[in-house]
C-alpha cells in the first residue's frame, strides 16, 4: 500500500469517449485507463476522480448523461471524487487541502485533455510541491489549432517532462 500517492484520473467522463466525438484514440486511451485503476487498486493506491462542470448547453453540463463517469470507470469506496469548473483542479476546489491531510506528496496524473486539464494540473501540482507522473499514453485530447490530437499529446509529453516524470502505463509501479 502507498498511503504518500495518489492516482488523479482527469475528466474520464462520458462526453469524452461519446460516439459521434471521441477523444483520440479513446478505446485505447480507456484499455489504458482502465489497466491503471486495477493496478491502482491492487495496490491500495489512493484514487481521486476529477470531474469538470461544463456550463449550460455544455456537453459535460453538470448533473447530464455527458458529465457522468465513463461507466467502465468504476467508483469504489474510498474513492474521492472533486469537481471543478477550471483547467487546473486545485484552484477553487478542496482538493490540495484534502491531499496534504491524507499526507499525499506524490500524484500519477492521466486522464483528459492533454493541452488543457492534464497540463494545467501537472503544472499547479508541481508549484504546489507534489511529485508528478504524468502517464504519457495514458491522456488524450482532439485535434484543433491546425495540430493532430497525437501530436498535441506528443507536444504535451516533451513540455511536461521538464517538470514530471514520464511513465507509461505499462512503468506504473506503486
Amino acid at each position: 500500500m502507498n498511503l504518500n500517492t495518489a492516482l488523479l484520473l482527469i475528466d474520464v467522463q462520458s462526453k469524452m469517449f461519446a460516439p459521434f466525438k471521441p477523444v483520440h484514440a479513446s478505446e485505447d486511451l480507456l484499455e489504458n485507463l482502465q489497466k491503471l485503476l486495477r493496478l491502482t487498486r491492487a495496490s491500495g493506491t489512493p484514487v481521486i476522480f476529477v470531474q469538470n462542470n461544463g456550463q449550460a448547453g455544455d456537453l459535460d453540463e453538470t448533473r447530464t448523461e455527458g458529465w457522468m463517469l465513463h461507466p467502465e470507470m468504476e467508483i469504489q469506496g474510498g474513492d474521492l471524487i472533486v469537481q471543478k469548473a477550471l483547467h487546473d483542479p486545485f484552484t477553487g476546489t478542496e482538493l490540495h487541502n484534502v491531499l496534504q491531510k491524507k499526507g499525499i506528496k506524490k500524484l500519477i496524473i492521466a486522464g483528459m485533455q492533454s493541452e488543457t486539464c492534464i497540463a494545467a494540473t501537472c503544472r499547479k501540482a508541481h508549484e504546489l510541491g507534489y511529485g508528478v507522473t504524468l502517464v504519457s499514453d495514458s491522456h488524450s485530447t482532439y485535434a484543433t489549432g491546425g495540430n493532430t490530437a497525437e501530436e498535441i499529446i506528443q507536444g504535451i509529453n516533451a513540455e511536461m517532462k521538464e517538470l514530471v516524470s514520464l511513465w507509461r502505463v505499462s512503468d506504473v509501479e506503486f
